[in-house]
């Protein structure tokens, strides 16, 4: 399992850094321009400070210089790497939040779990108003305790990115492993060719309830950002590219992959493999976020391979989203959405050998929600499992609510373009698709009418990087370029 934080270093404990002034790693050609006419280019314009590093403490002394900078990353970095060079587990970062060398630590999961708990935490405030101990101890100072629990989420140390600056894997065996990329309030940033697997968060905490958990550390985020490029790199749960079985707490929580939020704006995500991971890509915040985001937001999503990923591929809001020319691959055991009352609901039986995990189980690819703006344009899917043709799951619908600011979908499927493809047959019509989903919506009350436009009336047509013919110049391109350069 991956335990870790955030590019973990000894604060003040600065690292001698070398200057590196040989080959360049291979990567793919330039940048992609996007429709606004920005253009992301790192640190790529200072080849006097370039850098190679290899360990948790050197990436985050370099994001942080001042200057326009590239950063090599050539092994595999352990997120949970110690100043002393070990790796650390969960009771590790559970022993920091004591004194040094004090066997008394203020974090125990169990009682982090139980300060959760309502009906417990009354008991313990009824035991104060009566004066009498709870469970052995001072009721006072436990529910004291109980409060503090959540403060110790998490012990990290941070890192601080600054303008300018490319962060690229020199092969294929460069790797953050159990590492956040968490850019702030930052502009003109590269992250390529690198396999980017998120932490694990040691101090998850209820975003919902009953049942929804939220781990806060994603593989990159990007809040108010600016001109970014993710580019041919591989987000996944763990190295091996396999999933990770939820634990600890039933039904497990997850955390996304890439998440953007608060008015981030011109991202380029290309040639990148998302895979095995359920509510991979979050493009938009909440409901509370709209003045933030709204007339920002806008992405370009193109070439990349989301191969297992259960949803979110990517979730939409708010902005203007571009999505050209991507494989989608994945096992589909859920219905179609639009059968009668009596098949809704009705899943496939799970077999004795099935090692998908419930929580991995694919629900849809395109989350259309409020106020944005989605593009999309020659794209290929590939599905196999029990409902291998079904297109009802493509798009899902949520918050649109507003008639008078409704969401537009634009489906371009007309010469220059052509039809997106199911498992290499043309899907006869996409907008047809888009249409159903949103009459499907309508009608169990989850969305207002009017709310959802097809259209593609004040939509700009797309230069794009690569001219591909068809579905198959899409798939051949795709599994060719996505992901890292070997």
């Amino acid at each position: 399992m991956k335990y870790t934080l955030l590019f973990l270093a000894a604060a003040g404990n600065a690292l001698a850094l070398t200057e590196y002034s040989g080959m360049f790693a291979s990567t793919t050609d330039g940048a992609l321009y996007l429709k606004t006419s920005y253009h992301a280019t790192g640190g790529s314009t200072n080849s006097s400070a370039v850098y190679v590093v290899s360990d948790a403490g050197e990436p985050r002394e370099a994001v942080a210089l001042p200057y326009t900078k590239t950063i090599h990353v050539n092994e595999t970095i352990q997120g949970n790497q110690l100043p002393n060079g070990t790796l650390a587990r969960c009771q590790d970062y559970i022993d920091m939040t004591g004194p040094p060398g004090s066997a008394v630590h203020g974090f125990n999961f169990k009682t982090y779990l139980l300060s959760l708990n309502a009906t417990y935490v009354s008991l313990v405030e009824q035991a104060i108003v009566d004066n009498t101990p709870f469970e052995g101890r001072n009721a006072t100072e436990y529910r004291t305790l109980l409060g503090h629990q959540n403060g110790y989420r998490p012990p990290k140390s941070g890192s601080s990115w600054t303008n300018d600056t490319s962060l690229i894997g020199w092969d294929a065996n460069a790797a953050l492993n159990g590492i956040n990329l968490y850019l702030s309030s930052v502009n003109n940033i590269w992250i390529r060719n690198l396999k980017l697997v998120p932490p694990q968060d040691c101090f998850p905490a209820p975003e919902t309830f009953p049942s929804s958990w939220n781990a806060l550390y994603d593989a990159v985020g990007l809040v108010t950002a600016s001109n970014v490029w993710v580019d041919n790199c591989e987000l996944q749960d763990q190295l091996s590219g396999e999933y990770v079985e939820p634990d600890i707490i039933e039904p497990g929580w997850q955390v996304g992959l890439f998440d953007c939020e608060d008015g981030t704006d011109n991202v380029t995500f290309s040639h990148n493999i998302v895979r095995n991971h359920h509510k991979s890509l979050l493009l938009g915040g909440g409901t509370k976020e709209a003045d933030r985001d709204l007339g920002k937001m806008r992405f370009t999503i193109f070439g990349n391979h989301f191969n297992g990923s259960a949803s979110r591929n990517p979730l939409m809001r708010f902005g203007s989203f571009d999505i050209f020319s991507n494989v989608y691959e994945t096992r589909n055991d859920n219905p179609r959405r639009f059968n009668d009352a009596s098949q809704a609901g009705r899943r496939r039986r799970r077999g004795a050998l099935d090692r998908t995990p419930l929580d991995a189980e694919f629900q849809y690819h395109l989350g259309v929600y409020n106020q944005s703006r989605v593009q999309v344009q020659d794209n290929v899917f590939l599905q196999h499992g029990a409902f291998p043709n079904d297109t009802s799951r493509i798009f899902t619908i949520s918050e649109a609510t507003l008639s008078d600011r409704p969401t537009k979908v634009c489906i371009r499927e007309t010469p220059p373009h052509f039809p997106s493809t199911m498992n290499g047959v043309a899907i006869a019509s996409l907008s047809e698709v888009v249409a159903d989903t949103v009459h499907f919506f309508v009608n169990s009350g989850r969305a207002v009418d009017g709310a959802v436009v097809l259209t593609c009336d004040g939509f700009q047509g797309y230069e794009v990087p690569k001219v591909l013919e068809d579905s198959g110049d899409v798939l051949e391109y795709v599994l060719s370029e996505a992901g890292q350069v070997r």
